[in-house]
């Protein structure tokens, strides 16, 4: 389902969906609605949450240095 909503944001989309799993606990809980889209990579900060891709797989959590 990640890669999927990933490809929509990849094409200008913004996508809102409600993740499963407890690994952003206790930032996003299973079943949050969470709202991702575009944004220019340079304007990303040291702890927003992003997703992003790594190794083929996709990913939410937040952005480190």
């Amino acid at each position: 389902m990640l890669r999927q909503i990933a490809q929509r944001v990849a094409d200008g989309e913004t996508v809102t969906f409600r993740p499963t799993g407890d690994s952003m606990v206790p930032l996003i809980h299973s079943w949050d609605e969470v709202v991702v889209a575009p944004v220019d990579p340079t304007r990303v900060e040291v702890g927003d949450i992003v997703m992003t891709k790594v190794a083929g797989n996709v990913y939410i959590l937040p952005a480190r240095p």
